[in-house]
């Protein structure tokens, strides 16, 4: 008539569910983490970037726009002082004469004035 000694509540559904959530933010901080160490890791190289020496200034001649015609060419038996800037005379021509390769076009024999013979 005392009535006690009854089994204790069956918590498992609880305890489960508690595991479950435990998990479910352990995955969360890890994330977290992973998003944090990338983000640390994108600022340190624009840190670099933004503390790196500026480019070399451009050089003067490429300051000046120079027609292909007006290119220096390289002289026979004279040795070119910078290759970068002195281009040889074919390569002085490699832009002329594109017409006379032109198909679609008929030869021109006159000055093409009409009335002009």
């Amino acid at each position: 008539m005392c009535g006690g000694g009854g089994r204790a509540p069956d918590n498992s559904a609880q305890i489960a569910a508690q595991e479950q959530s435990l998990r479910l933010q352990q995955e969360q901080m890890a994330m977290q983490q992973e998003q944090m160490a990338a983000q640390k890791a994108q600022y340190q190289e624009q840190l670099a970037i933004s503390k790196a020496a500026p480019p070399p200034a451009p050089n003067r001649g490429a300051m000046a726009a120079t027609g292909a015609l007006e290119m220096p060419t390289a002289q026979a038996g004279a040795a070119p002082t910078d290759t970068a800037t002195v281009a040889t005379a074919q390569a002085a021509r490699a832009g002329m004469g594109r017409r006379k390769f032109r198909t679609d076009l008929a030869p021109v024999t006159t000055l093409g004035i009409p009335g002009v013979g």
